[in-house]
């Protein structure tokens, strides 16, 4: 969660959860591993990405294209960013 934290611009807010402790958040976003990056309720990494996170337009278009949000599943660590 360090280098999110780090990539992140100021606009952006980051909200770690232990899905342990947020089953039906897990379920919602179809959690299965640990960690899960979701963003904008658009993208969800599951493990590490393929490129640092970074804020700007570039990565996050290239996050939605390789790592779409398409459904639910299932659970472990999540972080939820938002971005404005």
């Amino acid at each position: 969660m360090d280098e999110i934290e780090a990539g992140k611009c100021a606009r952006c807010e980051l909200k770690v959860y232990n899905v342990s402790d947020h089953g039906a958040l897990a379920k919602k976003y179809g959690v299965r591993l640990a960690p899960t990056v979701i963003i904008d309720e658009e993208v969800k990494i599951e493990g590490r990405p393929d490129i640092p996170f970074v804020c700007s337009d570039e990565t996050y278009a290239h996050f939605k294209e390789k790592y779409p949000l398409l459904h639910e599943l299932a659970r472990p660590t999540t972080a939820i960013i938002k971005c404005d």
